[in-house]
């Protein structure tokens, strides 16, 4: 927020010294961003509030209204940009005069949108954050306007004086196209429109599982750079209540490893076009072993595999065995 008003204030200062639609037009460029910049400082800030009664999702939307608000300022700011270039270009209005200090504020400017940019989409990065992706998009899009304005003043300087209404269009043309992208990802987001890499990582984490699921219905959503996902899956009909824990649980570990920090619901249901479990219906076991606090995990499972070998050794008519352990 600090470097977008120090910009806008050099830029506007000395373009309307030196008449220059372009670093004007810049100028309205980094006041939209530092509007942005407060936008995204509070739609974090909430975006960060952990899930309460009234937003079970969370609010990490509140980025994605945040970057639909700047797409619209953005949008305005490259309208009024147009309008005053066309005026130029057509023989009206006051001519760019591309003094050296002129060259020279310009060439700071570039300096700190470089610094800006590479800072903001490294935290975008590592944190998966849509307001801060846009942030980086505009300070991006900052710099190649800054550029532009610097080969048009130097085009002036040669002797062009239409060139940094040209670079001025270019500028606003920029800005459109960042404002079209923000605002198409961000309804998106908010329409909750299903992300087709996102669903296919899914469905490969899935079928990557080593218990055989049928998929039923997939459905994802997304906000704030979190993945919900509801999968309903089916399984063996005779499939006892163990073994569908055990594939639900199977289903959210390989999700959330292949779509970090997803929430994920599943739910199982017997699928008859799977066929029988087992060949032969025989006598079955169905165990709960209920074991003290002061027992371990490895404790249990080494108790649950003594119990299932003494029970098949002894009952060899018993085809199926399962063991499920639980503290009392």
């Amino acid at each position: 927020m600090a470097a977008a008003a120090a910009l806008v204030a050099i830029k506007l200062i000395v373009g309307l010294l030196a008449h220059s639609l372009g670093l004007v037009a810049e100028a309205i460029h980094s006041a939209t961003d530092m509007v942005a910049a407060l936008l995204t400082f509070f739609a974090v800030r909430v975006a960060g509030r952990p899930a309460d009664r009234d937003h079970p999702y969370g609010h990490g939307k509140a980025e994605h209204l945040s970057a639909l608000g700047e797409s619209a300022i953005l949008i305005v700011a490259a309208v009024a940009i147009v309008i005053e270039a066309v005026v130029r270009l057509s023989g009206h209005g006051k001519t760019a005069e591309a003094q050296w200090y002129v060259l020279a504020v310009v060439g700071v400017v570039i300096a700190v949108d470089a610094f800006r940019s590479t800072a903001s989409h490294r935290a975008a990065h590592r944190h998966s954050s849509a307001a801060l992706g846009a942030n980086a998009l505009h300070f991006t899009l900052d710099l190649v306007g800054s550029l532009a304005v610097l080969v048009g003043l130097v085009l002036v300087r040669a002797g062009h004086p239409q060139a940094d209404s040209i670079a001025a269009l270019l500028v606003a043309g920029l800005v459109l196209f960042s404002a079209g992208r923000l605002m198409r990802g961000s309804i998106r987001v908010l329409m909750d429109t299903a992300s087709a890499p996102a669903e296919q990582a899914a469905r490969a984490a899935i079928a990557g599982i080593e218990e055989p699921v049928t998929i039923s219905r997939l459905r994802m959503r997304e906000s704030g750079g979190r993945h919900f996902v509801d999968v309903v899956v089916g399984v063996e009909p005779d499939a006892d209540l163990v073994h569908g824990h055990a594939v639900a649980s199977s289903i959210e570990d390989a999700i959330c490893r292949d779509l970090p920090g997803s929430d994920v619901v599943v739910h199982v249901e017997p699928d008859p076009a799977m066929g029988s479990r087992h060949v032969d219906h025989g006598p079955r076991a169905v165990i709960t072993l209920c074991l003290g606090p002061e027992r371990t995990l490895a404790d249990a499972r080494k108790l649950a595999d003594e119990l299932e070998r003494s029970i098949r050794a002894q009952h060899p008519d018993i085809r199926d065995v399962s063991v499920h352990t639980e503290h009392d």
